[in-house]
């Protein structure tokens, strides 16, 4: 599970109001994070942390002192943007503005932190307002406004995202606008910024980016880009510089639990579930394996690709359901552990690895999600060929002999095995011929 994976739950979990993007470092920070093998349960738990920082107590005014409000330049600065003048639009915009969040927590006029022109003739906005009341949380935080994007449709300027503002938190600054969502959208709010407009992988299987600086002098504080459609799966990725100068941090996309309703993801509840990842411990596997490293997917150390660099897309988004992922791991006839894992990332495709005797991976290739067999990974030296069908009842047969049972939806077959049959409940049995 990679850390945009957790975020992405955590979104989920707190419906239109999203976790800051830096939420998970700090949550993570507070001690050891144990691999949970469900990201639903994972996100259940840590939404309580973003319901807290909300629902806290109110500040403190000690012998009368009235502290002033927290300072924001996105509150407090002059509007920017090419439309920064127009008064009509700007009225549409804070008429949107109300029309979505109404007033009871907020105070004073929505400001319009930008205006102005986007790409394909149409117009944006960012929009955001003081909460009535400042509210600090458990662990220091203060929840002292809401802010968000606004797009235009034919019907008028809409509200697309909604955020609380917190200190000890950055903001969502980047937003997918247009029918197609094809249009990357960046409000410059001071931490340094990368971009990056699509994925691809090396010939290992690792996801590689290239990075850039966005321009924001063109649009005064706005970088906009034109991508592919992101309506099915997300392509773009932003990078911010963290705070302390350690590595970068994710900036989280603002309209992401509108484009995962979109998508068909819905809201917790309405059909969202969770992804799995398929631990499989094959017959046979202590003959390789030592005892310590066979306990959970913790005692795999190197083993586990989802913690190696490079491996899962750190800055992407996801809105659709990943699908599950398997880590199958074993032992040759010879004696050689190995481990069959697969990987997903926010386009949709399914890396397939094999690691043998070495925490080294090898590519085998990518799943095909129609197939009735999910995996079949054919070790090489005449050792077998590992196969896999999540919830399926498995057979097998050589060329010249009858079908024989597998036990389980994953298993080592011998190197002679030539198809598989795969039967899920309800369903015909489908034969899959085994590649070799």
């Amino acid at each position: 599970m990679t850390d945009t994976d957790i975020r992405t739950a955590l979104e989920r979990a707190t419906g239109d109001l999203s976790s800051p993007p830096d939420l998970l470092e700090r949550v993570r920070a507070g001690g050891h994070r144990r691999v949970v093998r469900r990201r639903a349960v994972l996100g259940a738990g840590l939404a309580t942390v973003v319901a807290g920082s909300a629902a806290g107590v109110g500040l403190s005014r000690d012998h009368g002192d009235r502290r002033a409000p927290v300072a924001s330049p996105l509150l407090d600065g002059p509007t920017r943007g090419d439309l920064r003048e127009d008064t009509a639009y700007l009225d549409s915009v804070r008429a949107a503005w109300r029309d979505h969040v109404g007033s009871k927590r907020l105070v004073g006029e929505p400001k319009v932190v930008w205006a102005g022109t986007a790409p394909h003739d149409s117009r944006a906005a960012v929009v955001a307002q003081r909460v009535r009341e400042e509210v600090a949380s458990p662990i220091g935080q203060i929840d002292y406004g809401m802010i968000g994007f606004v797009e235009q449709t034919p019907a008028g300027p809409v509200v697309i995202s909604l955020e609380q503002m917190l200190t000890l938190a950055s903001n969502s600054a980047v937003a997918l606008l247009g029918p197609d969502r094809d249009v990357v959208m960046i409000l410059d709010d001071g931490r340094d910024a990368r971009y990056s407009p699509s994925l691809t992988y090396d010939a290992g299987g690792r996801i590689r980016r290239t990075f850039t600086a966005p321009d924001f002098r063109a649009h005064d504080g706005v970088f906009f880009a034109t991508a592919g459609k992101q309506n099915t799966s997300v392509q773009i990725a932003v990078r911010a510089g963290r705070r302390d100068g350690a590595g970068s941090l994710a900036v989280g996309l603002a309209n992401q639990s509108a484009l995962i309703e979109a998508a068909g993801g819905g809201r917790p509840g309405s059909g969202w579930s969770g992804s799995e990842r398929l631990d499989r411990r094959l017959p046979g596997r202590d003959r390789a394996w030592p005892a310590d490293a066979d306990l959970d997917r913790d005692g795999l150390g190197p083993w586990d690709l989802s913690t190696r660099e490079g491996y899962a897309d750190t800055y992407g988004y996801w809105i659709t359901p990943a699908v599950d992922t398997w880590l199958i791991r074993g032992a040759t006839a010879d004696r050689r552990r190995f481990v069959v894992q697969t990987l997903t990332a926010p386009d949709g495709r399914s890396r397939v690895f094999l690691q043998l005797e070495t925490p080294d991976a090898v590519l085998n290739g990518f799943t095909d999600p129609g197939a009735a067999l999910t995996l079949q990974v054919r070790l090489p030296d005449r050792q077998g060929v590992v196969v896999a069908a999540g919830n399926a009842t498995l057979r097998y047969r050589t060329r010249a002999g009858g079908w024989l049972p597998v036990t389980g939806d994953a298993a080592l077959l011998p190197d002679a095995a030539r198809e598989v049959e795969v039967t899920r409940a309800g369903a015909r049995p489908v034969l899959v011929p085994l590649r070799g």
